[in-house]
């Protein structure tokens, strides 16, 4: 048995547009912008959500889209369980971030992340958040 939670909602922007796609998002939900400590690609729109974190990645590509972050805190045993459910593995991602988050895909090509939420690299508040609301799977 291990942990899950439906931890993060990734509004994905090209970088011409990051900047300016993380404003009219904070704007839309009534937030503020917050760049994180060393998150350079990333914006927090805080106060967007009390259930969910959201964030403005800069994808370095021209492919605007959204993907949502699984936390778990056994990433191998998670990604056995959602490949048991018919997901697949993108590109050789386990191989190049092992240990912190992999990128996977649903049965219908779209892509998620599954993330260490207990990775000591990680801010102490989203390890906590993660101790309050995982919950158990098999």
């Amino acid at each position: 048995m291990h942990r899950i939670l439906l931890s993060t909602f990734i509004i994905d922007a090209p970088s011409d547009v990051h900047e300016e796609t993380a404003r009219f998002w904070a704007g839309a939900l009534d937030a503020e912008v917050v760049q994180p400590r060393g998150g350079r690609d990333y914006r927090i729109l805080e106060g967007a959500s009390d259930d969910l974190r959201i964030v403005v990645q800069n994808v370095h590509s021209d492919r605007p889209g959204v993907h949502f972050d699984i936390h778990t805190d056994d990433l191998a045993a998670e990604i056995e369980r959602l490949v048991g459910l018919g997901a697949k593995m993108v590109d050789d991602s386990f191989a190049t971030h092992p240990g912190q988050w992999v990128i996977m895909s649903d049965p219908s090509g779209k892509q998620f992340c599954v993330v260490y939420a207990l990775n000591p690299l990680r801010p102490q508040a989203d390890r906590d958040a993660f101790e309050r609301k995982a919950k158990q799977v098999s």
